[in-house]
């Protein structure tokens, strides 16, 4: 596995979606997941698809009765992609622990250093 950021998974609303799928059983149920990650039936819908273009994500659907009913899962890249994407995750927070822990041992910031979190995270970005 590779710990770099995914782009497309990056947005919190798919974040929670594939953690969701990746965290659960193989087949995650329409409005299980759409309750689960607390989103609109539309949001899931738009979301699910961008995932499913992109090969993250299984979509099957069928029929419980005669109501519709919509299941997704997770593919082998998709749980790559999630994999890695939160290895990264884990080593920017861990960046960031480690540059608090240097901040509180050094001398205080320059009052006009507001930038500092942003360099550390583009150079995190930028190297994933």
């Amino acid at each position: 596995m590779t710990a770099k950021p995914d782009p497309l998974i990056h947005p919190i609303t798919r974040l929670s979606i594939c953690g969701l799928l990746a965290a659960g059983a193989d087949w995650i149920e329409f409005a299980a997941l759409r309750d689960a990650a607390g989103i609109s039936d539309s949001v899931l819908s738009k979301q699910s698809r961008v995932l499913e273009d992109a090969g993250y994500v299984d979509v099957r659907k069928g029929a419980v009765g005669r109501r519709p009913r919509t299941w997704f899962r997770l593919t082998a890249e998709g749980r790559r992609a999630v994999e890695g994407h939160l290895a990264w995750l884990a080593q920017l927070e861990e960046a960031f622990s480690a540059g608090a822990r240097d901040e509180r041992q050094a001398a205080p910031p320059l009052p006009g250093d507001r930038d500092q979190p942003h360099r550390v995270l583009r150079q995190l970005w930028d190297s994933g």
